[in-house]
């Protein structure tokens, strides 16, 4: 039997990178594993720990620039 599995993931706006879980049957499991695993949401988006560095200046946390 094949049946239809909804889940959620933590995918990172910047790289795609997928948190190293592979689901969660609620969305926000899904949010609080990124947490554990050091991602970031800035401004709404979600951030894997290799996309985002802190800025001493602001005192804040924010997305590194994507290289071209």
């Amino acid at each position: 039997m094949i049946r239809e599995v909804t889940m959620y993931q933590a995918v990172c706006d910047r790289c795609g990178e997928i948190s190293e879980q592979i689901g969660y049957n609620e969305e926000d499991a899904a949010d609080k594993a990124s947490f554990y695993e050091q991602w970031e949401e800035i401004d709404g988006k979600l951030y894997c720990p290799d996309c985002y560095e802190y800025d001493e200046g602001t005192d804040e946390y924010k997305p590194k620039k994507k290289e071209d």
